[in-house]
């Protein structure tokens, strides 16, 4: 096999909009090569070069499949070529458009198969994700939608080879999001593109090779991995972009990046906590990275959930959060990522942007697993340096370290933390044994067994935060809200015609609100399973746990018999609730409301900054 799937080889083309001179550049199997071309004439004289190689046309240089010449004979290999502006034919719908190339018949005679016509333009549109009708007529579309219609003809050739110019051009965030993802897809499966933009963004995104050319010639070409260490070797005689000029960088640089990591190296041995220590970090980022400020976000490994965000910003004006699919996605490349404003998708990754036009993000990793995200963020378009990359790469590590150690501290020192939240449950167990006592006294028709039911349920809820801490092997001190729900309703369910639904998100908390909250939802079922059924066979209860940007949302709501009329928890006279009232509103300061909609409802709203690692 050939080492690349395509060559062009010392073309040459001079015309009326610009030059190209001795233009070589290869393509390999399953790899986007992109050329960066910031001229737009220059752009349309080298694609009008190519068109005329690939149609055979006299002009100098050659064009290669496989180390072999190209022919446009040789099917199998069919190169598609994508222009810059859709070539349509506007009185056609847009079925017929997607057919023109190859416009299928009915077996051996000549007429039109226009069964096959419509069935393969919506496997194709539906195959790419393009909500079009494909009865339309070409007329009626929008630029967009022609462009779109344009893109999936080309893709249903069903090409080996793929040149593209300036395919995002005119498409909105969301579809060129999914020509984003059809890209990628396409060198999954096997093809090939030459991806031909001014964008150097989306190439530094897209591609695994770089090329750029500039006033007619190949000035420099680079692997992607190269471009994301440097990316200023991409930027010609740009104004819009800010950055620090290599002639400055002096020992002085260094200097800081070691007296930043030496200050978080001081907290590691000290008494400070993790927080303490990122929140300086963060803060030496944006200080070396002449940037408005810094986030790192914890992951948690197990459920791709976000545990904690420690955020400083040096300008108060600027917010950069990003949505948590965006968050993952990010970390998943396992690399420097850059992206700004001019990028389609910018907007649509944040959850709430204000002045910020750049972001840099780099993962943070213990053992090639991702535990977490630097994310710096700047008012204005910046672009780093290649010393600043190994900057960022350091404190990377260093936070790593920092993560590391934490939680080889906890499992160090596991033994003495288990005696002392051993304690502290035990504690916790008389003193509800002690309101107990205290409540038979006011409620003397309960039975024994009633009661010791009652306490023996606590105390499993108790003991179910403790089997799950037990099986964190990474010694943290946090628990999934998810799975301590989960466990308390194994413990429960003893009723087969009683159906449990759960809604549930990951939500990672401390130790020490974890038995808090355990109780709340072994009070709340346990009155279901108590009074909600008391004159029915059969029941469902419906559990609900939800992050919300401020608090944490939970709801208990069966359908049962209900409320009584007269319900008032601060004068129901249950010990239960009493519990339940007083974690909800003393412990957490949150709200509980009760309802009904065809039996009872619970609803609790327990505040974020009560609870969460940086409270």
């Amino acid at each position: 096999m050939s080492k690349f799937l395509f060559e062009c080889r010392n073309v040459t083309n001079n015309s009326p909009n610009g030059f190209i001179n001795n233009i070589s550049l290869q393509v390999g199997y399953s790899e986007i090569h992109a050329l960066i071309v910031k001229n737009s004439s220059e752009q349309k004289v080298f694609i009008e070069s190519i068109k005329n190689l690939l149609e055979e046309q006299t002009i100098p240089g050659e064009i290669l499949v496989e180390s072999k010449p190209f022919h446009p004979s040789r099917k199998s290999y069919r190169i598609g070529l994508l222009h810059q502006k859709p070539l349509l034919i506007s009185n056609f719908s847009v079925a017929e458009n997607l057919n023109l190339v190859n416009i299928p018949t009915i077996r051996f005679l000549p007429f039109i198969n226009w069964r096959k016509i419509k069935r393969s333009s919506k496997d194709i549109l539906n195959k790419l994700d393009f909500e079009i009708d494909h009865k339309k007529k070409v007329y009626n579309l929008s630029d967009e939608e022609k462009r779109i219609v344009y893109l999936a003809s080309e893709f249903l050739q069903n090409p080996k080879m793929m040149i593209m110019h300036e395919p995002m051009e005119g498409l909105s965030a969301k579809n060129a999001s999914k020509l984003y993802n059809i890209m990628k897809q396409f060198k999954e499966d096997g093809g090939s593109i030459l991806y031909v933009t001014k964008q150097w963004e989306e190439a530094l995104k897209l591609a695994d090779r770089i090329s750029i050319l500039s006033n007619g010639s190949i000035t420099d070409e680079m692997l992607a991995d190269e471009a994301k260490n440097d990316p200023r070797r991409l930027i010609v005689d740009s104004e819009e972009y800010n950055f620090k000029d290599t002639e400055f960088y002096n020992e002085n640089d260094t200097k800081n990046v070691l007296d930043a990591v030496l200050k978080a190296a001081e907290f590691l041995t000290s008494e400070y906590e993790l927080k303490d220590v990122l929140m300086l970090l963060a803060k030496e980022v944006t200080r070396i990275m002449n940037a408005d400020g810094c986030s790192i976000k914890l992951i948690d490994e197990n459920t791709s959930s976000i545990i904690d965000d420690f955020e400083y910003n040096e300008n108060k004006r600027i917010k950069a959060q990003l949505t948590k699919e965006s968050i993952l996605k990010i970390a998943k490349e396992s690399d420097i990522f850059y992206v700004n404003k001019k990028n389609k998708e910018f907007e649509s990754m944040f959850e709430n942007i204000e002045n910020v036009k750049t972001i840099i993000c780099v993962p943070v990793l213990i053992r090639s697993e991702v535990t977490g995200i630097i994310q710096i963020s700047y008012e204005q378009y910046y672009v780093y340096s290649k010393e600043e990359s190994k900057y960022i790469a350091a404190l990377a590590r260093h936070a790593a370290i920092a993560i590391e150690d934490t939680r080889l501290l906890g499992r160090s020192t596991l033994l003495q933390e288990s005696h002392h939240r051993i304690k502290n449950n035990l504690q916790s167990i008389v003193g509800l044994i002690t309101l107990q006592k205290m409540f038979v006294q006011k409620t003397p028709d309960l039975t024994i067994d009633d009661l010791l039911d009652s306490i023996i349920s606590r105390i499993k809820s108790i003991a179910s935060v403790h089997n799950l801490l037990s099986k964190d092997k990474l010694g943290r001190s946090i628990i999934n809200v998810k799975l301590i729900i989960k466990e308390i309703m194994e413990l429960m369910n003893s009723n087969p015609d009683i159906q449990i639904h759960l809604d549930l998100d990951d939500i990672l908390i401390p130790y020490n609100k974890a038995t808090s909250i355990a109780l709340i939802i072994n009070e709340l079922v346990m009155n279901c399973y108590k009074h909600a059924f008391t004159d029915k066979d059969s029941g469902i209860i419906e559990i609900s746990c939800k992050r919300m940007d401020d608090y944490i949302f939970l709801s208990v709501q069966d359908n049962g018999r209900g409320f009584p009329e007269d319900f008032d928890i601060t004068k129901a006279d249950s010990l239960g609730l009493s519990i339940l009232n007083g974690i909800v509103t003393s412990d957490f300061q949150g709200e509980i409301n009760f309802g009904e909609k065809d039996g009872s409802r619970v609803e609790i709203k327990l505040p974020t900054d009560r609870i969460f690692l940086h409270s």
